[in-house]
């Protein structure tokens, strides 16, 4: 499925846009004020690639090629059960539109293109976490508020310090 708009396409990322979305993710860190890492778009590419169709993605790009948006999902498939339906769900662990687009839609149109790929992939449930900056988009597309039943367990001892 692809959606295009004003010289913007909207399409699911492949195996040959890695080092994109590598570069991209990178752009959207050093924004948010990460430091550089050498070998870091490498270290991406290959890492994505690794989990295939576990991790969909999508980018819009501009009628000449260039990336301006992305969203990174992880997909988990649920086991059958009486209690639930059957499939699965995504959890959008990344979505991103460059500074120069945000505010004018673009940020939406992603979004519903994926809701619409996870309704016709049979998937009963698309999650992320939302910054307050960003809470009115996801509410404008369908995503509610959280619920008491969704907890975490924060290993903090784990996290990479660098």
């Amino acid at each position: 499925m692809s959606d295009e708009m004003d010289g913007i396409r909207i399409e699911r990322a492949a195996p040959e846009d890695a080092f994109v979305l590598a570069a991209m993710t990178l752009r959207w860190d050093l924004e948010g004020g990460s430091p550089r890492r050498d070998g870091f778009i490498d270290e991406f590419a290959e890492a994505w690639l690794a989990q295939g169709a576990a991790r969909p993605a999508w980018l819009a790009r501009r009628a000449d090629g260039e990336p301006v948006a992305f969203a990174i999902g992880i997909l988990a498939t649920s086991l059958p059960s009486l209690r639930r339906p059957t499939g699965g769900w995504v959890h959008l662990s990344s979505v991103y539109v460059a500074p120069d687009l945000r505010g004018r839609g673009l940020g939406e149109r992603l979004l519903r293109h994926i809701i619409d790929w996870a309704a016709e992939s049979g998937l009963y449930r698309l999650q992320l976490n939302a910054t307050d900056r960003a809470r009115p988009l996801y509410r404008r597309v369908g995503f509610g508020g959280p619920q008491d039943t969704l907890m975490q367990c924060v290993l903090t001892d784990r996290l990479p310090t660098s």
